[in-house]
């Protein structure tokens, strides 16, 4: 009987063909830790992640994006993170072995991690040393070169957008690993050594903006601090969205770096305002995908800016084109199932697939079961949704707490709602979290709206949250997703769950269809969520009458003027009018009409009858303001209802002046004021 090589001798030639190919390569053994350290050349140490004892927490390994290593080895066992394991690949450079070390009692791991394995141990491009299979990857035939994307091209890309013809914004998509952050950084570079130039940089924080900067301080042979750069009469200045949206200083050329967490409306707004735009996003990174985002976005420049251009970035920077790790990765994560959703569009246009589509429950060991049904319902929730990760991937198969509802239509998966079960909590932590002294996980939407009334009910009441909604684009605005939601809430009912609640980034197009689904709300975010950059609306549609509910709305209906005036002034005017639309109405009072006529007669001024024309401007967009003129109505809403300095208003509109925007304002209320 043959035994198996050492690990050393094992993992020698692997490295040396890895690094021939200038790709990574994937193993996995089931050493002790010191075993699997001791097949390393001591000059080549690797780096070891999931061990905070030994090296890298998972949470530690998630901060190193972007940056650079050699091999590492991977602690497999329950407390395996995907997306923090995705993030530190994407570190390694070619030549680099990414060592899967598994823990003893596979069969007791979490089902994500199983199912990792399984796959792993069906994938001939991972190398095994283990007790139950021992094999080389098989040799790969070199595939034919086809012409890449490099960095170069990224660079002449954005370069063109400031020397070529302006009203042509440049899309710069690519995956994580190619560099896209670092192409902006060096055309703005070479933009600045060629003439004096003005240019912005903005992204969701300058944390994100940090690797464009530092390639823009490497070519330009700088080590200025911060992120504010003068060089020769240039100047090149991150902004954040919100004061850039306000403030919109002049500038030569606008960079928009992981545009997938930006709101579209700002990006709109951004286009009207700069001529020459460059927006680079990412679609399949190793934390997630941003392909939603990237479908919307295009659609988007071609109603408002026909003239745009697009350019993927496809060569990888660490390794060369067609990495096994990366082939794998995608497999694994099911970040490649794009080509599903074109198939769906070409052969459903022709049927009445309506009454087709069967509504039922799956079970997570059913997705454990069918690799097909799992890559089906993750693919669709990747188009959906701005940002999905690994890590939810993981939760579908092994969180008890979720329940998920597909909608099929002839053995295709079209529509899928992913629900959390939420509350059933005791008396005594309800009261607790209610008093700000304990925080629980598991309970987002039961526990933020309990904090927010004070009513310990509320979390100790059994509730589902809405956590994911997905419709198939060709299938959408045909009523799918309201029977999907009708199905849940049967479902809900049947299991004594006193409401259906959800969660989301409040956008025009989203807020409108909650509440034609009875859905009312209960709480509005402060703060822009970092993924969707939108404000969290909370809302619930009660399945049984619910005391709390009835409280939170009155009190949601009282605190919004203030909080549209305070913390979310700078709201875009579309989600703020999508919000008032649906509430419910109130009639004016008589004193609010008799201002009003006095306002329109040129008596009163917009400041001196402000509380008036607030009042019947949410009138008049609840009962009608879909009939409103559109050009006015966002002027309205962002003097009177956000409250906006007049300069502000008149720069964002192009108005001559404050005189200029009450005339236009006095005019609109004329038109309207019988609402």
């Amino acid at each position: 009987m043959m035994t198996s090589p050492t690990l050393e001798d094992f993992f020698a030639p692997l490295i040396l063909r890895a690094a021939h190919h200038s790709h990574r390569q994937l193993v996995c053994v089931d050493k002790d830790l010191a075993t699997v350290l001791a097949g390393f050349d001591e000059t080549q140490a690797p780096l070891i992640v999931g061990s905070a004892e030994h090296g890298l927490s998972w949470r530690q390994a998630q901060q190193k994006l972007g940056q650079e290593c050699g091999h590492i080895v991977v602690e497999v066992n329950a407390q395996f993170n995907a997306e923090a394991f995705c993030a530190i690949v994407g570190c390694c450079r070619a030549g680099a072995l990414i060592v899967l070390r598994i823990a003893d009692g596979v069969e007791d791991m979490p089902p994500s991690v199983q199912r990792l394995l399984r796959c792993l141990s069906e994938d001939d491009s991972v190398a095994f040393h283990c007790h139950w299979q021992h094999r080389l990857p098989r040799e790969r035939s070199v595939r034919p070169q086809t012409h890449s994307v490099t960095q170069k091209d990224a660079i002449a890309a954005v370069e063109k957008v400031v020397t070529g013809h302006r009203r042509r914004p440049l899309l710069l998509s690519a995956d994580r690993g190619r560099g896209k952050s670092a192409a902006l950084g060096m055309a703005a570079a070479n933009l600045m050594m060629k003439k004096p130039r003005r240019i912005i940089v903005s992204s969701p924080s300058p944390a994100h903006a940090s690797t464009l900067f530092h390639h823009l301080k490497a070519t330009l042979q700088v080590d200025d601090a911060g992120q504010k750069i003068d060089y020769q009469g240039s100047q090149i200045r991150f902004i954040a969205p919100d004061a850039l949206l306000q403030d919109a200083p002049a500038a030569d050329l606008l960079l928009v770096d992981e545009a997938a967490a930006i709101p579209l409306p700002i990006i709109s707004q951004w286009l009207n305002q700069y001529s020459r735009v460059a927006i680079a996003t990412t679609e399949h990174g190793y934390e997630g995908t941003g392909r939603a985002f990237t479908l919307r976005l295009k659609q988007m420049l071609d109603a408002e800016q026909p003239q745009w251009r697009t350019l993927k970035l496809t060569a990888p920077m660490r390794w060369a084109d067609d990495d096994p790790v990366e082939r794998t990765l995608n497999a694994l994560f099911l970040l490649n199932g794009d080509d599903d959703l074109a198939t769906e569009r070409a052969d459903m246009l022709e049927t009445e697939w309506v009454k087709n589509v069967v509504i039922e429950p799956i079970s997570r060991h059913q997705l454990y079961q069918d690799e097909a049904c799992l890559r089906q319902l993750f693919t669709l929730l990747i188009a959906a949704h701005y940002q999905t990760s690994p890590n939810d991937l993981a939760r579908l198969l092994d969180d008890d707490a979720l329940l998920i509802f597909a909608g099929w239509r002839n053995d295709k998966l079209v529509a899928a709602c992913v629900v959390s079960q939420e509350g059933g909590v005791d008396w005594q932590t309800c009261q607790a979290v209610v008093a700000g002294q304990r925080r629980i996980k598991g309970h987002l939407f039961s526990q933020s709206v309990a904090a927010h009334l004070g009513e310990a009910e509320v979390l100790h009441d059994r509730l589902w949250r809405v956590q994911r909604i997905a419709v198939s684009e060709p299938y959408r605005h045909q009523g799918v997703g309201r029977r999907l939601l009708a199905v849940v809430n049967q479902h809900a009912a049947e299991a004594s769950v006193v409401g259906v609640g959800v969660s989301f980034g409040a956008t025009a197009s989203l807020t409108p269809f909650w509440f034609k689904q009875g859905f009312k709300p209960v709480k509005l975010g402060l703060k822009r969520d970092q993924a969707s950059g939108c404000y969290s609306l909370q809302m619930l549609k009660p399945i049984q009458p619910l005391r709390w509910c009835d409280l939170a709305l009155r009190l949601f209906r009282q605190s919004l003027p203030i909080q549209m005036l305070t913390s979310h002034q700078r709201m875009e005017t579309d989600i703020a009018m999508s919000i008032i639309a649906g509430l419910p109405t109130t009639p004016l009072p008589e004193e609010v009409r008799q201002q009003l006529d006095g306002f329109v007669a040129g008596g009163v001024g917009v400041d001196a009858a402000l509380s008036s024309l607030q009042a019947w401007l949410y009138h008049h967009i609840r009962c009608d303001g879909k009939k409103g003129e559109n050009a006015t109505l966002p002027i309205l809403v962002s003097r009177i209802l956000l409250g906006l300095p007049w300069s502000v208003v008149c720069t964002r509109y192009q108005l001559a002046g404050k005189k200029d925007a009450e005339s236009r304002i006095r005019d609109y209320v004329h038109m309207h004021l019988t609402t």
